[in-house]
């Protein structure tokens, strides 16, 4: 199948990536999707269709059995089920673009975070031959080629940051 409705932004960790999306949604119509900012430190849940935030990144004292981790970050398993809510609702909208910020370790080593409704995205994506509505994925740059392979996306366009600006 070809993906030539899936693309991928690439960079480095604190490279400005999710900034870049934050920016561009200004000047962009029909977006949906998530985006994950970092708000006074907390990594949050941003709806991008309805703009609202949402927690993600938890406390030490939140409840275990709401709990995934990955390395010294804590988050709400709640939080990326209504994350896992408001992709279902973005692919099945008529946005041209839905964000997915950002697949991580999570989704790729654990199949956990914003899996399985993630594969499910991107096969439907990759299904979608003649469709005007295109899948951004955000991915680390260290990440990259392994999620190519592990999605079958190793035909996505990748796109620079001058894409946005």
């Amino acid at each position: 199948m070809e993906n030539n409705n899936i693309y991928i932004l690439s960079q480095p960790i604190h490279s400005g990536k999710t900034t870049l999306l934050m920016n561009w949604l200004q000047r962009t119509p029909h977006v949906a999707g998530i985006l994950t900012p970092d708000v006074d430190k907390w990594r949050m849940l941003y709806d991008v269709a309805n703009k609202t935030y949402h927690p993600l990144q938890v406390r030490a004292s939140h409840p275990v059995n709401d709990l995934t981790m990955i390395g010294k970050f804590r988050f709400s398993k709640t939080s990326f089920h209504l994350a896992q809510q408001i992709l279902q609702s973005s692919a099945n909208s008529n946005a041209d673009w839905v964000i997915v910020d950002e697949v991580g370790l999570l989704e790729i080593k654990q199949g956990a975070g914003l899996e399985p409704l993630l594969s499910d995205i991107i096969y439907l994506y990759k299904s979608r031959k003649d469709s005007q509505n295109k899948l951004l994925l955000v991915i680390r740059d260290y990440l990259l080629d392994e999620a190519r392979v592990h999605y079958g996306i190793e035909n996505a366009t990748i796109l620079d940051k001058s894409f946005f600006e």
